[in-house]
């Protein structure tokens, strides 16, 4: 299934739409020469045409693979728009601001640049606009003579308002269970067989696909009043996720046994070889994505010291890592019934604000419900926080999207991911698809992710900025695409199968070197624009001081 575009395009256009409006702008292309006034009409023009043509765009990309690839044309050609525009309304800034200062006082600017609003520098620009121009009025061409968009009934508008990671796990219980008691009971039964185990500590690895609950089922065992029987000595909870470093996994496991940890892998390990010496542990490494048998060799060489009965739960993702590994069990953690996953989704559906009561809802919605969930935990709880905010006549439309439909089984992310992707007003497409910049199991702030989409000019500035980025923020928690960090409560993350789903949205644009230089550029523009407005605005604040004085 191919990533949606037109929302992040959409925005795009809004963007460039909203720079070509201003007055600042428009004053300056007037007063240049070389037909830039002309150039940035027509420009607008053309964007609007389009922006009508992109209402239409989104629903048939899900099964028309033309309109996709149109879609992802017109995406390069609006980055590269907005770049040009940028430095053009920068420049319009910076001239108007000298002006200004000019008018005010005998005194130029000295620290200003020299101005750009030369000929050369109109005969440069309008070339530049006549360009993107001209490639914008081929994009609508190619789209016009295909054909025109069908009317789309069986989507519905994905611009309404939005309802109110591999991620970094722990060992401390989120929350009820649903339909894993028999999972429960077998792992139980593995770990007490461990005080049979000979020579060393067993082995354990839970196996199964993204979403599906390993670190849930982890935990239970973790925290299961049955293993007070066995009195561990020592228990330890590392998330590993796709980088498998030795040293970092051993300073993290010796950080629960003691409070000094050196910096050296072969104090680090000495320490934890005294740590577990004759003593009984139980240690869980979630998540592990990949590992080289020489690498395991060194991580577990400590624990051959442990007393019998010690056990080492390992989760992953792929059965290559248990063979590599070499474990005592691998335990394939199978898909929820359709009675669990009801449960689960229903948990996140209804109770306080939902917009549906659960007798509204028909047995065959549930049905439809359990087929869209594939058995997945994640899906169960993603699509219940989709749904909460919905009423019940909305229910059937989207459980009957065509995305449904167009889902590849090869693709590894959720559809439901996918849905409730689609389902986000287009601002919080283009936050959430900016996340795709951070590394897997990443732990972010509120704080440092909105200043990042405001220097990104994802948020537009104004006064209250940072407060509209915050909400924005809030919205993408409320969907459960970010999640409060279990380690460190200030902090959040994105579920494997989330931070997937952020690197297929945005994988062409946001993380292109190429974009994120240009980023950096901009955020440097923006910089030197408010510098400038500082300045103007202290030198007319010393013209009113002295001119008091003199009177």
């Amino acid at each position: 299934m191919e990533v949606v575009l037109e929302p992040v395009v959409s925005e795009l256009v809004k963007g460039l739409l909203k720079i070509l409006g201003s007055n600042e702008v428009r004053d300056f292309a007037r007063q240049l020469v070389g037909g830039v006034d002309s150039e940035i009409k027509e420009l607008e023009n053309k964007l609007k045409i389009v922006e009508n043509l992109l209402r239409n765009a989104e629903n048939w990309q899900l099964v028309d693979k033309r309109v996709k690839e149109w879609l992802d044309n017109l995406q390069h050609w609006a980055y590269d728009a907005e770049d040009l525009l940028d430095e053009f309304a920068y420049e319009a800034l910076r001239h108007k601001r000298k002006a200004e200062h000019q008018a005010s006082s005998s005194r130029g600017f000295s620290c200003l640049p020299a101005s750009f609003s030369s000929p050369s520098f109109a005969v440069q620009m309008g070339s530049k606009i006549k360009k993107i121009n001209s490639r914008l009025e081929e994009l609508r061409q190619q789209r016009s003579a295909e054909h025109e968009f069908q009317k789309p009934s069986e989507l519905p508008a994905t611009n309404v308002a939005a309802p109110p990671k591999p991620e970094e796990t722990s060992s401390v219980p989120l929350g009820q269970v649903y339909g894993r008691n028999e999972d429960e009971v077998e792992l139980l039964k593995m770990v007490k067989s461990g005080a049979n185990f000979q020579p060393s500590f067993q082995l354990i690895a839970v196996v199964g696909v993204g979403g599906i609950g390993k670190t849930t089922i982890a935990r239970e065992v973790y925290n299961h009043k049955e293993l007070e029987d066995i009195k561990f000595d020592k228990k330890a909870w590392v998330c590993v996720s796709t980088t498998f470093d030795v040293l970092t996994i051993s300073k993290k496991l010796l950080q629960q046994f003691s409070s000094s940890v050196p910096d050296n892998l072969n104090d680090v390990q000495v320490q934890l070889k005294e740590a577990v010496s004759g003593k009984k542990f139980l240690i869980v490494l979630d998540d592990i994505w990949k590992v080289e048998y020489i690498e395991w060799e060194k991580l577990k060489s400590p624990f051959a010291a442990g007393a019998l009965g010690s056990t080492m739960i390992v989760t992953t993702r792929h059965t290559d890592v248990a063979q590599t590994i070499r474990c005592s069990h691998t335990y394939q953690l199978k898909l929820l019934s359709d009675e669990a996953c009801k449960s689960l989704f229903q948990e996140h559906a209804f109770g306080t604000g939902a917009a549906a009561n659960a007798d509204q809802i028909s047995i065959s919605i549930y049905d439809r419900v359990v087929k869209r969930c594939k058995g997945l935990p994640l899906a169960a709880k993603t699509l219940g926080c989709l749904l909460h905010s919905k009423p019940s006549n909305a229910w059937e439309e989207i459980l009957e999207s065509k995305i449904w439909s167009a889902f590849d089984e090869s693709d590894h992310i959720l559809p439901t991911l996918k849905l409730s992707y689609h389902y986000l007003p287009s601002n919080l497409k283009r936050c959430f698809g900016y996340c795709a910049i951070f590394p897997q199991d990443y732990e972010f702030e509120e704080k440092e992710l909105a200043l990042l989409w405001i220097a990104e000019g994802i948020v537009q500035p104004s006064n209250k900025q940072l407060d509209e980025a915050g909400e924005w923020f809030h919205k993408l928690c409320s969907r459960s695409l970010f999640q409060p960090s279990s380690s460190d409560s200030s902090k959040y993350v994105m579920h494997d199968c989330v931070h997937e789903l952020a690197q297929w949205v945005l994988k062409e644009s946001v993380l292109d070197l190429s974009k994120i230089l240009l980023s950096c550029q901009k955020i440097l523009k923006r910089f030197v624009i408010l510098l400038i407005n500082l300045m103007t605005t202290l030198k007319k604040i010393n013209l009113k001081l002295w001119k008091k004085q003199n009177v």
